[in-house]
């Protein structure tokens, strides 16, 4: 019996200890849930903080921007009054301008005529006193070179010319249109 009894004990005392570890793992488990829940909750609360923050910022801008656009509207309407304002007086002041009396003369083709017509041009309001001169470029080196290097044609003499050859030289100065107008050399 007491064999019986050592055996019961020993497997007791197993069976305590097996007991043990597994309220250990529990308790272990419960505690990294817990500290779990712990940190989700900080988490939470940060990412609210966090949201709060930046919705102050949004309502923040949106009211910057808001301010900005008042603004903007104001200096536009106060440049429309001003604008306003200014034409009302070149109005005003148009309307006493003297204005340049009626030509009895034009200029047509660049010259003075003696009469006014709608196909004349009116009398030009300025001109420039110094004429325009074109500046002078000395030639470039390729210019010179070229020239250097032409060879002249021999000049074949055509010793009876038709009247059929006179034509054909009018008909090329005068235009011509299109493909059946060529100049055939």
């Amino acid at each position: 019996m007491l064999a019986v009894t050592i055996e019961d004990s020993v497997g007791m005392t197993q069976r305590k200890e097996r007991e043990q570890k597994i309220n250990k793992e529990m308790e272990e488990k419960a505690a990294k849930e817990l500290e779990k829940e712990h940190l989700q909750e900080k988490a939470k609360e940060k990412y609210q903080e966090w949201l709060k923050k930046k919705n102050a910022q949004e309502c923040e801008k949106k009211k910057k921007e808001k301010e900005k656009e008042k603004q903007r509207q104001a200096e536009l309407q106060k440049k429309k009054e001003i604008a306003e304002k200014k034409f009302k007086e070149w109005l005003e002041n148009a309307k006493n301008k003297p204005r340049p009396a009626a030509k009895s003369y034009g200029y047509a083709n660049g010259k003075l005529t003696d009469f006014y017509s709608g196909n004349s041009y009116p009398e030009p309001a300025f001109y420039n006193p110094i004429p325009w001169k074109p500046i002078h470029m000395p030639p470039s080196k390729d210019a010179k070179d070229l020239s250097g290097k032409k060879t002249k044609r021999p000049v074949i003499s055509q010793p009876h010319r038709s009247s059929s050859s006179l034509v054909a030289q009018k008909a090329r100065s005068n235009l011509c249109l299109g493909t059946l107008c060529r100049i055939q050399r």
